[in-house]
């Protein structure tokens, strides 16, 4: 079989190339995000049955109101799951972007040298390259043609090959890029459910929280929850501190060296401490009157307004020892900074710590909501040492 035969099949088989398409993930292989979607709309679900018992029941509208404070605080973690998700979609869209640009202008490249080697090819078949071997004026320059022509045919079929890889590399890059742009449109039209379902759960939430303000019996109602939330959350801060071997054991090692390390400095910086965040303070620590039913509660924090969706920010290094929902203060986080000190932050809408997460000073905990609140958005800031409450204001930086 003579030169031209094999060169112009690789030319047929270079143009008849199929395209060489990813196989999509299996349907058991979810990535973490998905799970954790999963999961939250399981809860959700769950939730969603015991508000509607509750409702059947008639057992008040403070339980439905911590309902769809949970529901709500499950719905803003999903999206923010979600994206995330999109977040990394779009990076990979824009890498697979460059990749394929790059890989086109390297074909380019390729297809121009293939084209004149197949020139070459051409004009030298097998007759055509006897005549000039022929016409050499001398024995070294007729081996040195042949070695030439040799080299040539091996160069071309080297730049067949890499044209082949170059592009089946193209196709898996065109087609990686089609499932990461189908990706990115059901995200995003999967975040644009979750968040009309965030807004009619905050709107049913607003409407029940209403109702509880102008009835006088379920605000008095609800300020007694109160003084008992306060009560549990001295109780919590006790608990913490008499099982503080048992958590100092789950630790790792190298995070619990570094807490150990604390001993003493929350202490010694009294009044340096950063805010937890910025804004107006509506009730201060110790008694305050509501002006409805002129009922004294004792707040053993202080009640800061700030916007809804405001970082709160961690006042200083420390453990997360519990995240929980509390009655009447809603999405709640405790920090360990040693020594039987705590700082208990509350009515967050959004947490964005774990449990047992070393956290430093400036560190974002999560953001200032209404979960738990009759009175909109803010934080509740708590200061706690050897078991008793601490007035912030006199550990915190003078504003």
């Amino acid at each position: 079989m003579n030169y031209r035969i094999n060169l112009t099949s690789a030319v047929l088989i270079f143009l008849l190339l199929p395209v060489l398409l990813f196989a999509q993930e299996k349907s058991g292989q979810l990535s973490s995000a998905r799970k954790q979607l999963q999961q939250i709309r399981s809860e959700i679900s769950q939730l969603q049955g015991e508000l509607s018992e509750t409702e059947e029941k008639l057992e008040g509208e403070l339980s439905v109101a911590e309902n769809l404070d949970k529901q709500i605080s499950l719905v803003e973690k999903a999206l923010r799951l979600i994206k995330g998700e999109i977040d990394k979609t779009s990076a990979n869209i824009k890498s697979l972007k460059g990749e394929i640009k790059v890989l086109k202008d390297q074909i380019e490249g390729l297809q121009n040298v293939f084209g004149k080697q197949i020139v070459f090819a051409y004009k030298h078949q097998r007759g055509k390259q006897l005549q000039w071997l022929l016409g050499s004026e001398s024995l070294h320059q007729a081996l040195v043609r042949y070695m030439y022509f040799q080299k040539i045919s091996q160069q071309a079929r080297s730049y067949f090959d890499r044209l082949v890889e170059k592009k089946n590399e193209l196709a898996k890059a065109q087609a990686k890029l089609q499932q990461e742009l189908d990706e990115q449109q059901r995200l995003a039209s999967e975040k644009q459910r979750e968040q009309k379902g965030l807004e009619a759960k905050q709107s049913e939430r607003k409407r029940v929280i209403t109702r509880i303000t102008k009835n006088r019996n379920l605000l008095s109602g609800a300020l007694e929850k109160k003084k008992k939330s306060y009560q549990e959350l001295e109780r919590l801060i006790a608990e913490l501190e008499r099982q503080r071997g048992e958590r100092q054991r789950q630790l790792s090692p190298e995070i619990l060296v570094r807490w150990e390390k604390l001993t003493g400095d929350f202490a010694k910086n009294k009044g340096k401490h950063n805010w937890p965040v910025t804004g107006k303070i509506v009730h201060g620590f110790g008694k305050y009157r509501n002006p409805q039913l002129k009922t004294v509660l004792n707040n053993t924090g202080i009640d800061i307004r700030a916007e809804k969706g405001t970082a709160v920010r961690c006042i200083f290094q420390g453990i997360v020892s519990l995240i929980t929902y509390m009655s009447g203060f809603g999405n709640t986080v405790i920090i360990d900074h040693n020594n039987g000190y705590y700082t208990v932050y509350t009515h967050l809408d959004e947490v964005r710590v774990s449990k047992f997460q070393l956290l430093e000073a400036g560190d974002v905990i999560g953001s200032v909501g209404t979960s738990g609140s009759l009175e909109g958005a803010m934080l509740h800031f708590e200061i706690y040492g050897a078991n008793k409450p601490l007035n912030p204001l006199t550990w915190l930086k003078k504003m």
